[in-house]
């Protein structure tokens, strides 16, 4: 009955209606003119009052639809709160569709202070937004550091132990240029990724449109988080648009993707997004095949329950390899890749918001070796993760509390690539981690946040209650800069050294455990926030951090240190970012013989920059460097110097004989990529078409991440596939 009161109200004061019509399609989107960015949440509308009724919100990637409107010359009026309204007369059709995509200026809305507001650190809702290149610049440069993760699984002691294999050929390993350990924490919507960034740098090392959020913690996590001794990355994907389906294709000389989204019902929606390089296009610049291989594919699905809750489901696969001979008979090819999918519920109860996580993940490697008796060895590591966070205001402070519990499993196994032989051996180890924790953050002065947390787990191979102090301090210098105070203590599961002889020469399979260990780290980290003006940002981090049982039969302890400086333009019409990471680590050899001190560092840079040019035109530029980034043998037939591995903060062995530990010259690409936009309708859907010209490698030098030795060659590791200049022609069509 309420519901009728606004009709029986319009009825009795004889407003006009509009006129009965099929009416035409307004479609578009609405653009920030200061930063060319699309505006969510804001109001379109038809402005005369005999059409009040049409009016709707913009998605989170600014698209919005108005059906119906009814034929004549109609005032169209945009407006968002912190930009001026845009208005436009417009002669709308009978039938069709009639695309309008304003352009509002920027008006800043001076707001007075807000006390004791809620900043939510679990992931509430739904968000369409992906974040922009410029925020995950610091994430990116990690992923320069990325590895296959094949010594850690312990193929490579295997590999070293196994009869028929001394001394091993170098012909028949694959060297890679990074660091070899993988002593991070990676969660895609709450699942462990072992291995996330691919190591070609063909395409980006994720697919930036899918995604939400990457926050990076080089030290000084939140106590939620379990493991990471060198530091954590939680990424985030964002939720599909549920208001009309869309879809971006994209192919080119080297490789194709393509992201699909759109409702399933009223109270669902879905997001995939698909990758896969290849190479077609670089065969003339190759003289051959290109021996690389990559592809990924991520799902997500959003289900809305009851009024305030949120299912989510995510799937993502990997896979990438690597041909190490093409003169070999037997096909030698080494791949790695993972497969992770969580389940999570977000929901509301009473005063407390509730994140419920159920996900896993599989990291497999495989890994030809060579030698009297080729062998195929096979790495397999597996984790199971059930969370619940829970999060909610007490006072004037905000607390978050939650429990999780995690199973890992570690496999590996080597078979002869012969069909007269048989399998040679396999190993299996697992254990599990039970935790809890509480974090609790206070504002004891405006310009002073407090953070304390504990967090306490039981691992089941060493039972004993193990306590990890977290802490952070956050003081604000003025409106636009704070500096931090973090740290903390951090324990995972590691492969223990194996210093002990493996007897597999028998034919019946023997099975090996290799051991675990529990490494621990603990981390230090001052910064320093700064915003510089509209749209820039520059951050300092400075962190020291001390390693503790080890991966590696050199020295299980170590320390590092270093500094991580960002800074990023998110708003304007160009944006970028650029951010360097430089480390050193050094430990002291655990031989009672000597007393030798290991130092070794490394630094790494990436950068990027985009935005329009020549009108409807738009250029991106992106630049990697990484100078003191060693050679890595996998397998790894020695163990001789630590090295860095992933995050710059862990240990690893690295070393042939004959195998320099650093490159003489340092890693360098430079990509430049161009594309023009088109928009157009057909047969009532409009849609747009972007040809785009990349040129890798714009410096004319490429520098590969894989090298190997060739038969009978005495002289220093040649790159595999090393591309000197790659142009690449491709089109996007978006509708």
């Amino acid at each position: 009955m309420i519901a009728l009161l606004p009709l029986l109200l319009t009825l009795a004061l004889g407003s006009p209606t509009p006129p009965a019509s099929d009416g035409a399609r307004v479609w578009g989107r609405v653009i920030s003119a200061s930063n060319g960015k699309p505006l969510r949440y804001a109001v379109v509308e038809v402005v005369q009052p005999a059409f009040a009724g049409l009016r709707v919100e913009t998605d989170s990637a600014g698209y919005y639809e108005l059906p119906d409107v009814p034929p004549g010359r109609r005032t169209i009026r945009a407006s968002h709160i912190d930009h001026a309204p845009y208005e436009i007369d417009v002669d709308i059709p009978e039938r069709g569709t009639v695309i309008l995509n304003p352009v509002l200026d920027l008006r800043p809305v001076r707001l007075p202070p807000v006390t004791g507001g809620r900043q939510p650190s679990l992931h509430s809702g739904r968000d369409t937004l992906a974040a922009g290149r410029p925020a995950l610049g610091p994430a990116t440069t990690r992923a320069l550091e990325s590895t296959p993760g094949v010594s850690e699984l312990g193929m490579a002691e295997a590999a070293r132990d196994i009869p028929g294999q001394e001394p091993l050929d170098p012909s028949d390993i694959l060297y890679v240029r990074g660091g070899a350990a993988d002593l991070k924490l990676v969660l895609l919507d709450g699942a462990p990724v072992y291995a996330p960034f691919h190591m070609g740098g063909l395409i980006p090392p994720f697919e930036g449109d899918v995604l939400r959020s990457a926050a990076l913690y080089l030290g000084g996590a939140p106590a939620r988080y379990d493991g990471g001794l060198s530091y954590v990355m939680d990424m985030e994907t964002r939720s599909g648009r549920t208001q009309a389906p869309h879809a971006v294709v994209a192919a080119d000389l080297l490789s194709v993707r393509s992201v699909l989204e759109g409702p399933v019902g009223e109270r669902a929606g879905y997001l995939a997004s698909v990758r896969h390089v290849h190479g077609a296009g670089a065969d003339a610049f190759l003289n051959g095949t290109l021996p690389y291989g990559y592809s990924d594919v991520l799902v997500r699905g959003d289900v809305a329950v009851g009024r305030q809750g949120l299912l989510r489901a995510m799937g993502f696969w990997n896979r990438e390899e690597v041909q190490l001979d093409s003169l070999s008979i037997l096909d030698q090819v080494a791949a790695w890749g993972n497969r992770a999918g969580s389940l999570r519920y977000h929901g509301v109860l009473g005063a407390t918001d509730a994140l419920v996580t159920v996900a896993g993940g599989v990291f497999e490697s495989e890994l030809p070796i060579g030698g009297i008796r080729p062998l195929e060895t096979r790495g397999e590591a597996r984790r199971f993760r059930v969370t619940a966070d829970f999060e909610r205001l007490v006072g004037a402070g905000r607390v978050q509390f939650g429990a999780s519990f995690d199973r890992s499993v570690f496999r590996y196994s080597a078979r002869a690539r012969l069909p007269t032989d048989s399998l040679f051996f396999s190993a299996d180890e697992g254990g599990s981690v039970a935790g809890i924790y509480a974090d609790a953050t206070i504002q004891p002065h405006p310009r002073l946040r407090l953070r304390g947390g504990l967090r306490g787990d039981v691992f089941s191979l060493h039972p004993a209650l193990r306590v990890a102090p977290r802490f952070g301090l956050t003081y604000a210098l003025s409106d636009r800069a704070s500096i931090s105070l973090a740290g903390g203590r951090y324990r995972q599961y590691v492969r223990a050294p194996d210093e002990t002889i493996l007897f597999l020469g028998s034919p019946v399979p023997d099975t090996v455990a290799p051991p675990l260990a529990i490494a621990s780290a603990n981390h230090v980290v001052l910064s320093l926030d700064q915003t510089l003006g509209e749209g820039m940002r520059l951050g300092v981090e400075g962190f020291y951090k001390r390693f503790r049982d080890l991966p590696s039969v050199t020295s299980r302890d170590a320390q590092s240190s270093g500094v991580d400086l960002w800074a990023q333009r998110v708003t304007g019409s160009y944006t970028g970012w650029v951010s360097y990471s430089l480390a050193w680590v050094w430990s002291v050899n655990d031989d009672s013989f000597s007393d030798v001190r290991v130092f070794s560092g490394r630094h790494l840079v990436s950068a990027g920059a985009g935005g329009p040019i020549l009108g409807a035109g738009e250029f991106e530029v992106r630049l990697a460097y990484g100078a003191g980034m060693p050679y890595t043998a996998i397998p790894e037939p020695e163990v001789v110097t630590p090295v860095f591995g992933a995050g710059g903060s862990s240990l690893a062995a690295a070393m042939v004989p004959s195998v320099p530990a650093t490159p003489d010259e340092p890693f360098l690409r430079v990509d430049l990529s161009l594309a023009r936009s088109w928009h157009a309708v057909v047969g009532g859907v409009a849609f747009e078409v972007k040809p785009y010209v990349r040129v890798l490698n714009a410096l004319n030098r490429r520098d590969a991440l894989f090298y190997h030795f060739e038969r009978g060659s005495t002289g220093d590791p040649r790159a595999l596939a090393a591309i000197p200049l790659l142009p690449v022609a491709g089109v996007e069509w978006s509708f």
